[in-house]
């Protein structure tokens, strides 16, 4: 919608947000009155480079040399109107804006993961394809109160009034228990044009999957994304609880996933991994070798944090393995079942914790490195592949980094640049968790050495 015709029809808003993703998929950025949009719009927003480059607690890496070393410069950041939306949680009137960040040349600051996507999508543009992809996303949701020890605790039913305790997955009164969560979740998903398709009752209590419907712009779909955790994180406030896109907020529990959907279609819209069965569509192999190829050099991307590895346990649908196959969920890449006209990979391995652009960009850059270079999968797996002997992803956030460091393949796409930044602020994250004495360390060791 153009920002004119949006002022038009919502004349009661007074305020906007202006969001930039940093590279934990946080939003950052500002909020401003009516009548300076208009001009923010039309000339950008002035916001620090090292904004992009913050840890997850919030403070400048110094390490990625995008803060004191160079001045703590400012970039431009210019508005995607596409993403022009109401925010009607907000009790004041307000609405929000996606930007982007831009040198003062006019170039793309290739540190900002939308960019990365958008790059991504032009690759496939030279070959006269189009990626088409959409996101499925889990979530906890949890009581405000904490226990005695401090610990998070499931919600009480809204329902009936109980602490939810038992793992109902797909469960339909579950859904009912939270149908007016839900349903706000929906009216505000509406209003803001995300395209939520499906909800489900996940595999603990308080856990739940939503589903954006697929579409042929993936850069849409990760503000898309983006906008949805903002809704829930919202909504669960205004129901009295929280909401939480941790891996794994519980160690005896499963972890939450995002999980991406996509395929590739032609100038004329048909699906090009249609033709044929999955394993002998040629560019599908190329594709899912691809992933397969890249996929512990992504890990670090993927499952970006240190809890992101509690989540990495067998026999809780979790990808551990470097495999694929058909209508299999214990393997990393899936080829869901259905029609031919609607084949897809689906990549599993990441955490709800990832950062939609930067997931989806190491998707599809794997894509584009197995169909570009023609290379071929190892057969389909069946069954329960964890008890199969295949490469195993990196268990611990060093590993992966120090992979991801290494690929070639990430380096030459998303940039040298990208992945020392990327890996800077994750090392300063992994130095201030190893510097902290925990609780358990003292059960184990104050009194017993």
């Amino acid at each position: 919608m153009e920002l004119s015709s949006f002022l038009v029809n919502y004349p009661d808003v007074e305020v906007f947000d202006l969001i930039l993703s940093d590279l934990n998929g946080v939003a950052r950025g500002k909020r401003i009155k009516r009548d300076s949009i208009e001009a923010v719009v039309e000339q950008g927003m002035h916001l620090p480079f090292s904004v992009l480059a913050l840890d997850a607690s919030g403070e400048t890496v110094e390490a990625s040399e995008l803060g004191l070393e160079i001045g703590e410069p400012d970039r431009i950041c210019y508005a995607d109107l596409k993403t022009l939306a109401i925010c009607p949680w907000q009790t004041q009137p307000a609405a929000q804006l996606l930007f982007s960040m831009y040198d003062y040349e006019g170039h793309p600051v290739m540190i900002d993961p939308r960019h990365q996507v958008s790059q991504a999508v032009a690759l496939f543009k030279k070959l006269n394809m189009h990626p088409v992809v959409a996101v499925e996303l889990e979530f906890y949701l949890i009581d405000a109160e904490r226990t005695e020890t401090g610990h998070i605790q499931p919600p009480i039913s809204p329902k009936t009034g109980k602490r939810e305790a038992n793992t109902q997955c797909h469960s339909m009164l579950n859904l009912d228990d939270f149908a007016e969560f839900l349903l706000d979740v929906d009216n505000c998903c509406q209003a803001q044009g995300v395209p939520a398709d499906t909800a489900v009752s996940e595999y603990a209590p308080g856990q739940f999957e939503i589903n954006l419907r697929h579409g042929d712009d993936p850069l849409l779909a990760c503000d898309h994304a983006m906008m949805l955790k903002r809704i829930i994180h919202q909504v669960a406030e205004q129901h009295g609880m929280q909401a939480t896109f941790m891996a794994k907020p519980y160690g005896h529990l499963a972890g939450s996933g995002l999980h991406i959907h996509a395929s590739l279609v032609d100038e004329d819209g048909e699906n090009l991994f249609g033709e044929g069965e999955p394993e002998e569509n040629p560019l599908l192999l190329n594709a899912v070798a691809g992933l397969l190829d890249s996929m512990q050099q992504s890990t670090a991307f993927l499952c970006p944090n240190i809890n992101s590895y509690r989540r990495m346990q067998p026999n809780l649908y979790v990808p551990m393995y470097v495999n694929w196959g058909v209508d299999n969920r214990t393997v990393a890449v899936r080829i869901p079942a259905g029609e031919p006209h609607s084949r897809r990979v689906e990549h599993r391995v990441a955490g709800a914790d990832a950062n939609p652009y930067i997931a989806m960009a190491a998707i599809l850059f794997a894509m584009y490195h197995g169909i570009s270079n023609k290379l071929t999968p190892p057969a389909p797996q069946e069954g329960n592949t964890f008890e199969f002997d295949n490469p195993s992803l990196p268990s611990r956030l060093p590993d992966a980094l120090t992979l991801l460091s290494e690929s070639a393949v990430f380096n030459q796409y998303f940039g040298a640049d990208f992945i020392k930044v990327y890996r800077a602020c994750k090392e300063q994250e992994l130095l201030k968790f190893e510097q902290t004495v925990t609780l358990k360390e003292y059960d184990f060791y104050l009194n017993t050495l």
